[in-house]
């Protein structure tokens, strides 16, 4: 039996790479669209880029051959960690409001949709606070990581299905749609496909929530920082993906024909205040918490940095990750930004 590394790293970032059986001893990084984790010789599958558009990934493509996992408690430990981020991100970014949208309200025989839905936790906390009278619908291209039917009440479904791509019998149907983080999956024409799709199925009068971010940081710690997200960007330009994405989204989203557009950001801090000391503990859980989890995506995604030819190898990403930290932590001014989109279909 292959052995796990202590703690899968935290994952918050989507990755359009597609997957395979690994044919190689070579430790990788196993990632999908709500995957990431690290696993020790001999891995369970290596990165395989798509044969359409000279070798860059295809959103389209991305599929889950997660057949044998090394251990039993693989899943639940990546479950786990997904919960916790996705409630990490309520909590910090939301003010704890799962559903946020201005002027929505929801009345017995709406339905409600999340596009990218992974493990499901944030319809199944929604199910807590809404009656059985509201339909809520969670999609993904993969089901790897959807709750067993046992666990979630009668009126949540899950389906595999495409953002850019939906059932032709959905139209005018949801009343919400929720989608968090697909920076990482989509390119540009997929963007504007997928909203093209989300309002179709979007009710009259009907709302979309969406949150996501990227490596565009307005306040960098310094050069060391500067220089990660940078590579980060360049990683994500290479597989036709859109890194400044919480910077046009709005006006694709407008563009398309939603009407009160609405974009909110969300500054979470990664280093130190001044006057730290005086923090309240919840203060200080998001700012420890934020920071791992960004840390978790750098140290999660480098293969594909060292595949790119971004860093020399290993040692110097792991120098240059750690000069980061340090930086971080020597700094009085560093954040995260995230952005939150609400807009409208019109009536």
């Amino acid at each position: 039996m292959h052995r796990l590394l202590t703690h899968p790293p935290s994952l918050i970032f989507p990755a359009s790479i597609y997957l395979e059986p690994a044919k190689t001893f070579n430790p990788v990084w196993a990632q999908e669209l709500s995957i990431q984790a690290s696993l020790q010789n001999p891995p369970i599958f290596y990165l395989r880029m798509s044969p359409k558009d000279n070798g860059i990934p295809d959103p389209t493509l991305l599929s889950a051959h997660c057949a044998d996992f090394p251990s039993p408690n693989f899943p639940y430990a990546f479950e786990l960690r997904l919960n916790e981020q996705s409630r990490f991100m309520t909590k910090a970014v939301f003010g704890g409001r799962l559903i946020s949208a201005p002027s929505l309200t929801i009345s017995p025989g709406d339905e409600i949709l999340e596009s990218a839905t992974g493990t499901g936790i944030w319809l199944l906390d929604l199910a807590h606070q809404l009656p059985l009278t509201i339909s809520l619908t969670g999609i993904d291209i993969s089901t790897r990581l959807f709750p067993k039917p046992t666990t979630y009440p009668s009126n949540i479904t899950f389906s595999s299905q495409s953002i850019i791509d939906l059932p032709p019998s959905w139209s005018n149907r949801f009343t919400l749609i929720n989608q968090r983080l697909l920076t990482g999956a989509l390119s540009k024409p997929q963007w504007i496909q997928a909203l093209t799709e989300i309002y179709r199925v979007l009710k009259p009068g009907g709302w979309i929530q969406f949150m996501e971010t990227g490596p565009t940081p307005n306040a960098y710690s310094g050069a060391k920082m500067k220089r990660m997200v940078d590579s980060w960007a360049l990683l994500y330009r290479a597989r036709g993906l859109v890194p400044e994405i919480q910077d046009v989204l709005g006006q694709l989203i407008s563009e398309t024909g939603f009407i009160e557009m609405q974009k909110h950001v969300i500054p979470l801090p990664l280093s130190p205040r001044r006057d730290s000391s005086s923090l309240s503990d919840s203060e200080l859980d998001h700012y420890e918490e934020h920071k791992k989890n960004i840390i978790g995506f750098f140290v999660a995604a480098k293969q594909p940095f060292l595949m790119a030819g971004l860093f020399k190898g290993e040692v110097e990403f792991d120098q240059a990750l750690e000069e980061m930290r340090e930086e971080w932590d020597a700094s009085e001014g560093c954040w995260w930004e995230w952005a939150i989109f609400y807009a409208k279909k019109p009536e």
